[in-house]
C-alpha cells in the first residue's frame, strides 16, 4: 500500500487532498480508527495530529507522502518538497537529532518535475523547490516525503495552488516508472538549492536526501553523509556535490568516501 496523508488540522493539506479526491476515482475505505479513501492500491488519510510527529507502524505500508503546508520566514509562494530529516543534529521540529528519514528518491524528483509541469500548464507564477532535508519525522520503517504549498495561509488556501499541488500529485505516482533509475544523495548550497531542483527538473537524476552547507556548518561529522545514503530506498549510485557551496572539510570527506566506496562524485 502506498499510503497519501494530510493533517486535518493544515489547511494546504485539506486543500490538496480535496482536489486529489475530485482528480482520481476514490472509494471509502478504513484505515484502522480513521477514515480514508483508497484508489487502487493508494490509500487517502487525513490525521488530527501534525505530521512531523507522525508515529506509524509500518503495516504493509510501501511509502508514505504527507500533504503539507511550508512556512518561512520570508512568507513567499512557493510549492516544495523534501525528505524529512535533521542532518544538523538538532531537533527542533519532530524527528531526532541526527537522524534522517528514509528518503524516496524516485517519487521525490518526478514530483518536483511533475509540480514544474503542472505550474506551467496553469500559467501560475510561482517559484517550485526542492528543499534540503528538514524536520521529521525520522523513525519510521518506510520512506517519507513532504509536497507542500508555502509559505502563509492565503497560499495554503488558494484552490488554484492546492489543485496544481494535487494535478502534480496524481501525475507522479502514475508515472513512477519514468524516474531516473539512478538514487542520488546530494550536498551542498542552501536551502532551497536551485541546481538540485534543475537537476531534478530535467528528468538528469533522483535525489533524494540534500545536505545543505548550512548543516554542514552545525554538525561537520562526515558519518551523516554515510547515514544519509544508507536511508536511500535503493541505496545511492552517485553523490551530487555543489561544489562551491560545500565546507572544503565536507569535500575532503566525500572524496574519501567515493574513494572508499566506488560511488561516483559528481560536481555541479
Amino acid at each position: 500500500m502506498k499510503l497519501i496523508a494530510y493533517s486535518t488540522a493544515d489547511p494546504a493539506g485539506v486543500n490538496i487532498a480535496a482536489h486529489l479526491r475530485s482528480l482520481l476515482p476514490f472509494s471509502p475505505c478504513a484505515f484502522g480508527s480513521a477514515s480514508a479513501m483508497s484508489c487502487g492500491d493508494y490509500c487517502l488519510v487525513g490525521l488530527p495530529g501534525p505530521l512531523i510527529s507522525l508515529e506509524m507502524d509500518a503495516g504493509g505500508i510501501e511509502w508514505l507522502l504527507c500533504l503539507s503546508r511550508h512556512k518561512s520566514e520570508s512568507g513567499r509562494a512557493c510549492l516544495t518538497a523534501h525528505t524529512p530529516g535533521n542532518p544538523a543534529g538538532k531537533a527542533d521540529y519532530g524527528g531526532e537529532p541526527g537522524s534522517v528519514g528514509i528518503s524516496n528518491a524516485r517519487l521525490q524528483s518526478v514530483l518536483i518535475r511533475e509540480l514544474v509541469k503542472s505550474r506551467d500548464a496553469l500559467g501560475l507564477s510561482i517559484d517550485v523547490s526542492v528543499e534540503a532535508t528538514h524536520h521529521g519525522p525520522t523513525e519510521l520503517a518506510f520512506p517519507v516525503t513532504f509536497v507542500e504549498i508555502g509559505s502563509e495561509r492565503q497560499s495554503w488556501e488558494d484552490p488554484g495552488l492546492g489543485g496544481a499541488v494535487a494535478r502534480a500529485v496524481a501525475a507522479s505516482i502514475g508515472c513512477l516508472s519514468d524516474a531516473p533509475p539512478r538514487a542520488a544523495m546530494a550536498v551542498g548550497g542552501g536551502h532551497y538549492p536551485e541546481k538540485f531542483t534543475a537537476l531534478m527538473a530535467s528528468g538528469e537524476y533522483s535525489i533524494g536526501h540534500i545536505i545543505p552547507k548550512y548543516a554542514l556548518t552545525a554538525n561537520p561529522d562526515p558519518a551523516i553523509f554515510r547515514r544519509c545514503m544508507e536511508r536511500t530506498q535503493g541505496g545511492c549510485s552517485c553523490i551530487i556535490v555543489d561544489w562551491k557551496g560545500t565546507p572544503s572539510t565536507a569535500k575532503d570527506a566525500l572524496r574519501s568516501i567515493s574513494q572508499s566506496s566506488g560511488i561516483e562524485l559528481v560536481r555541479v
